[in-house]
């Protein structure tokens, strides 16, 4: 709803001719930007776009000052993702290439994909779901669909006024909440978005025909949705090869990863998917090359090698056609052939979880961010309007302190009611949780359950 218009613009390239527009704040100035320029302006300097610079990556956001947090994430998903447009709009059919998004559209989507992920990685997002089954769920994509389109305030109603293009861009797993079933009442929270949202992707898909939206929308039988977008297919291909490649590098720079556990198997992995070196540009290196650049003691033999092989990785990078939709839009995906996808997979879930994500360092802070969350949620629930208080609810969610006392008035124990108000507040009560920092929520924690600890002078957020 870019131009704050109630309109979403028409799917469209880079429109090579535009006139600018009269701006939303002063009827004295103009905006020269194309529209997804605007979309891209508007994450950077969102709220919810700084947070991500406390927020936990894969090893806890304080845990040394070296390895990646959400928003450095988030910057390399933006630049790998800028890299693959750019590669395979020098090597694609020119009829795809018209499909393809620009550059500062396909930024704006990776920059805008993790927004919606809470304190504590996805231990966070299992105990926020936990706590919202009963109430419509909790899921950190589903969670960046609502900040882009309703809880960020650059307008009073429709959030960034993102674009049709920006929103399907960023929407992961185009199923509804409610279409789950009984399949959403899982400890991990089910691919999906959430079901008050239901209208904003209905009015996205307005252009498309009633097939491709019937197909975009189909849930498979592995209890994921089926498809996405070209431009969400290529962010997440950009966000494995950043995962793939970057928590290896994080692994090393902490001393997780020591070469003499995992250089060979690296190397076995590589071999077998027939890869025997790794070409980026004009650059070449043997596997041992490249493994004794990557645990090199000097950093800018590493940095060498991980350029190296996110380049490797950016340039295997395929077009194909689905033949399933009448839109190139939806038709068209990205893949890459299965050595180096493989070899993507094995870096970012083989290597990573076994070696990181498993270690008891990282299990424990997985655990006590679960465990603060909940006691966060409980104790919120009890009494919102004192804890997190009117000004920064309705901030949030316009009108939710007034559904509070409304709420309030009718039984003192509001927990007890049933409803649409109970759903209301819930949600509210989960953005507010949502929008944390791990830093701020540690400190919300300690105040409510640590005794000695806060003083009316404390700054909570």
């Amino acid at each position: 709803m870019n131009d704050c218009n109630d309109e979403f613009l028409t799917l469209t390239y880079r429109a090579p001719h535009f006139k600018p527009i009269k701006s939303s704040i002063s009827a004295s100035t103009s905006d020269v930007r194309a529209p997804y320029q605007r979309d891209l302006g508007r994450i950077v300097h969102s709220s919810s776009f700084r947070r991500l610079q406390t927020k936990t990556q894969v090893m806890g956001a304080g845990e040394g000052d070296f390895h990646r947090t959400r928003l450095t994430h988030s910057l390399e998903v933006g630049q790998i993702g800028r890299g693959i447009v750019w590669d395979l709009a020098a090597k694609i059919a020119e009829i795809d290439q018209y499909y393809l998004p620009s550059a500062e559209l396909m930024e704006a989507i990776c920059y805008g994909h993790d927004l919606g992920h809470p304190p504590f990685g996805h231990g966070g997002e299992v105990a926020l779901h936990g706590k919202m089954k009963r109430f419509g769920g909790f899921e950190g994509n589903a969670q960046t669909l609502r900040i882009l389109t309703k809880l960020e305030h650059y307008s009073a109603k429709d959030g960034l006024c993102a674009t049709r293009r920006l929103l399907l861009g960023v929407l992961k797993y185009p199923v509804s909440y409610g279409e789950y079933g009984e399949l959403a009442y899982t400890k991990k929270p089910p691919k999906c978005f959430y079901d008050d949202d239901v209208a904003i992707i209905e009015r996205a898909l307005e252009p498309f025909s009633e097939n491709d939206t019937k197909v975009f929308r189909t849930l498979g039988d592995n209890g994921k949705p089926l498809h996405k977008t070209f431009d969400c297919a290529i962010m997440e291909v950009a966000d494995d090869i950043a995962y793939g490649v970057h928590d290896l590098e994080d692994g090393i720079g902490r001393g997780f990863l020591k070469k003499e556990e995992i250089a060979d198997k690296i190397r076995n992995i590589f071999e077998d998917c027939g890869i025997e070196e790794i070409t980026a540009g004009s650059v070449k290196l043997s596997l041992d090359g490249l493994l004794d650049n990557l645990f090199s003691k000097e950093p800018s033999k590493r940095k060498f090698a991980i350029s190296i092989l996110v380049g490797y990785f950016v340039g295997q990078v395929q077009v194909r056609r689905q033949n399933l939709f009448d839109s190139p839009y939806f038709d068209l995906t990205v893949e890459m052939p299965e050595g180096p996808r493989k070899a993507i997979n094995f870096l970012s879930k083989k290597i990573t979880y076994e070696n990181i994500i498993s270690r008891p360092e990282i299990k424990t802070l997985e655990f006590k961010g679960e465990r603060i969350i909940c006691q966060l949620f409980d104790a919120f629930s009890e009494n919102p309007l004192d804890l997190i208080g009117r000004e920064k609810l309705d901030a949030q969610t316009e009108g939710l302190t007034k559904v509070l006392d409304e709420a309030s008035a009718k039984n003192s124990d509001w927990l007890k009611q049933d409803g649409p108000n109970h759903d209301i507040i819930k949600r509210g009560i989960c953005d507010f949780i949502a929008s944390m920092t791990d830093a701020s929520a540690e400190r919300y924690h300690r105040r409510l359950f640590e005794p000695g600890y806060g003083s009316s002078t404390d700054e909570l957020l």
